[in-house]
């Protein structure tokens, strides 16, 4: 933790365009400067840390994605085997870059002038609970009390989660009431590379942001926490949530194919071409394959979707003699095909211009922080667990799928075909797993190029949709979540919990809390 205390007040100036150059990268005094020139560069490395390892690791382990076996010898192999320890390299880069970004929205809410730059601050909050949540999803106790107060305490506690996800929770309702009734010296502006300053979309935001921390806990039993939850719920009774009228929540500091740090990084992670449209991004789009999983849900050849082909297949996958193929997780080479065999990414990770000529540079494209589709479908889950709050849930879900289509460059009437045809298979509206079941399938599709974790951590609540595991898997089921790094068992060994391969795989008192029933 001590390290990427001091990481993070480094790499501050460098990580926006918009972040004033004569501040100092190595200057401790990090109090002396305002707010507004440290939100850019905090929105920006949130986002880089969405899109990063957790990312790529949720999408595996959805079964959404698999290796290209026929270019590289033995792809995601630890991803596969689920070897999930305290050197586990996606979990350790997920912990460390979360908190640096975190530690960025600290600097603006604890900041000496963020009376006069409430909004600021107030954006801050928001957004912190929006990445903490993941970090109590994955580790379950963490720092964050102390997380945050740099020289001043240096080897933080560990907080419990479900204390974190209270804090959050509050943290979100003050600043919503701090943009309703506050009155700023100095407004958001274009340093807000998210909303520009729009405050009434915040507020959609945070709302959204806190009805997902609450759903989260709707299998917890402890009185305490159910009360907390159910009065937190009822606050949101009427509330207004990101629509398709506002639509997605992006982020654009400026992207662009200049460098690979200008690049969306979404699409630097992913897309066919490096920067500089001539290389192939070998460790991104040439690992990808569509997994055989994924293809025959989308295709309408497994059983929870038969005979429902999804139109958004073609737009997000290049098709293979007419239909999507995918490889089997943890499989070989099959006699006969190559890897032209097997469907890749498309998308804008692999888009041809109009004209059929050339790859259209996607580098600078906005990102995604929540999409429609996202909100839709937690409000769908709400109406559907507390249905005295909460109403319409159908309307949600179909909604839901709407803003998908319409995210993929397809029409709504497209989407509302689909939604007919699969509504009385098992992972339909009306099929047999039932409402949650078509709720989580919705996502793993909708999400899995903005934010299959989200899938993934809904996944270990309610096991939909049934996802299986690699050939190679060497544990019985995926993980409940994962090992803190080495680097706190090294520097802070007195605070964090001693958790082992084999915690993860069971259920136990280092389970995230909310999912120990």
């Amino acid at each position: 933790m001590k390290k990427y205390i001091f990481i993070a007040l480094a790499a501050l100036s460098v990580a926006s365009c918009k972040l004033d150059d004569n501040i100092s990268p190595n200057d401790p005094s990090v109090e002396a400067v305002t707010p507004n020139l440290y939100l850019s560069a905090a929105q920006t490395s949130n986002y880089n840390v969405q899109v990063g390892d957790i990312f790529e690791l949720s999408n595996v382990w959805m079964n959404n994605w698999a290796g290209n076996i026929y270019y590289f010898a033995s792809p995601y192999s630890a991803e596969y085997q689920l070897q999930v320890t305290s050197a586990f390299t996606r979990g350790n880069n997920f912990w460390n870059n979360s908190y640096i970004a975190m530690s960025r929205y600290a600097n603006i809410y604890n900041n000496p002038q963020a009376a006069q730059y409430s909004n600021h601050a107030a954006i801050a909050k928001i957004l912190m609970a929006n990445e903490m949540q993941y970090i109590v999803d994955f580790f379950g106790d963490a720092p964050f009390s102390d997380a945050f107060k740099r020289d001043a305490n240096l080897t933080p506690k560990y907080d419990k989660g479900e204390d974190i996800y209270k804090n959050l929770v509050l943290m979100i309702n003050d600043a919503i009431t701090s943009i309703n009734t506050g009155n700023p010296q100095f407004a958001v502006g274009t340093e807000d590379e998210i909303f520009a300053g729009d405050m009434t979309k915040w507020v959609k935001l945070a709302n959204t942001i806190k009805l997902r921390l609450l759903l989260r806990q709707s299998k917890v039993t402890d009185a305490t926490i159910k009360a907390f939850v159910t009065a937190q719920l009822q606050s949101l009774q009427g509330a207004q949530f990101l629509s398709e009228t506002d639509g997605d929540a992006t982020i654009n500091p400026g992207y662009g194919s200049g460098t690979a740090a200008q690049q969306n990084p979404l699409i630097r992670n992913y897309a066919y071409l490096n920067f500089d449209q001539q290389t192939e991004n070998i460790q991104g789009y040439r690992l990808i394959d569509i997994s055989s999983h994924f293809a025959g849900l989308l295709n309408g050849a497994n059983a929870k979707t038969t005979g429902t082909t999804d139109t958004r297949r073609g737009s997000m996958y290049r098709a293979v003699g007419g239909t999507i193929r995918g490889i089997t997780q943890g499989d070989g080479q099959i006699p006969g095909t190559t890897e032209a065999s097997f469907s890749r990414l498309g998308w804008k990770f692999r888009q041809i211009n109009a004209q059929g000529t050339a790859f259209v540079d996607n580098s600078n494209i906005d990102g995604v922080v929540m999409s429609v589709a996202e909100s839709e479908l937690l409000q769908a889950e709400a109406a559907e667990l507390y249905p005295a709050i909460f109403t319409n849930a159908v309307g949600h879900y179909n909604q839901a799928i709407v803003s998908s289509f319409r995210f993929f460059g397809l029409t709504a009437a497209q989407a509302t075909a689909y939604t007919t045809s699969l509504s009385t298979k098992p992972y339909g509206w009306n099929g047999s797993d039932g409402h949650i079941a078509a709720i989580q399938y919705q996502r793993m599709v909708a999400l899995h190029f903005i934010k299959p974790q989200e899938t993934y951590i809904n996944y270990l609540k309610t096991g939909y949709p049934v996802t299986p595991l690699a050939l190679t898997a060497t544990q019985p089921n995926k993980p409940w979540r994962l090992v803190y790094p080495s680097r706190e068992y090294n520097t802070n060994s007195a605070n964090v919990p001693v958790v082992n391969q084999a915690d993860v795989f069971v259920k136990n008192q280092f389970t995230p809390f909310w999912n120990r029933n």
